[in-house]
């Protein structure tokens, strides 16, 4: 594990139930070893998105965030896509989604990790939506 590594995954286990923008992650990561470039810190943000340590989300108020999801069984976001508002699913919303994964694909023990973008009640309800 490399000292990069190591700096990386401490910031998401100390913010586990925050988003972390791309630029706090290059502030903490320069912070800590001065010498890291943005390639690196980069590869390690898609090594541990790889592995399921953390998510990526493309939120339209805030742009790219990360956030820890290692050992969460549901970690999936329904978002409006004309007033950002995000709301996290819920395990209800979970277990629907697997049974019909189960039912339809034949596919079980899924790791859910999905955003869903649409239009909330309030965005849907107005006229400019309706175009």
């Amino acid at each position: 594990m490399t000292p990069s590594k190591l700096s990386l995954i401490q910031l998401f286990l100390d913010n586990q139930n925050r988003h972390i923008s791309l630029k706090q992650v290059q502030d903490h990561i320069i912070g800590q070893l001065p010498g890291v470039d943005r390639t690196t810190v980069y590869r390690n943000l898609e090594k541990f998105i790889e592995i399921g340590v953390i998510q990526e989300l493309d939120l339209p108020s805030k742009g790219k965030v990360y956030q820890f999801i290692f050992k969460k069984s549901v970690h999936h976001y329904y978002i409006c896509k004309s007033c950002g508002k995000m709301n996290k699913g819920d395990e209800n919303l979970f277990n629907k989604i697997e049974a019909a994964l189960k039912d339809i694909h034949d596919f079980s023990k899924a790791n859910l990790s999905v955003l869903f973008y649409g239009l909330c009640s309030k965005c849907e309800s107005r006229p400019e939506a309706e175009t």
